[in-house]
């Protein structure tokens, strides 16, 4: 089953995760694991000084994808290499 990716997100905006529910046995959407590797290639091209907001909506993004990775294993199989991105998930 495919899952169409949420609206808001080609602007910038999250979803709410706890509208989506996935049970038992489903798969994590490919859009959560990318949104996540789009957010943390991000903050590894910021500059955390001069764009503090910028900086700030990114890293606010990966701590809501956090649990959704978290619940489905993702992070258990996958290694956070950046210092910043590792914090913020409490790695």
């Amino acid at each position: 089953m495919l899952y169409p990716s949420h609206q808001g997100a080609q602007d910038g905006r999250s979803a709410v995760l706890s509208q989506q529910h996935y049970g038992p046995g489903q798969q994590v959407p490919t859009s959560a694991i990318s949104s996540f590797v789009t957010y943390a290639k991000a903050i590894q091209d910021l500059d955390k000084k001069n764009f503090p907001d910028e900086y700030a909506g990114h890293s606010d993004r990966i701590r809501e994808l956090e649990p959704l990775l978290r619940a489905h294993g993702i992070l258990d199989v996958m290694q956070i290499r950046n210092p910043d991105i590792a914090a913020l998930l409490g790695q």
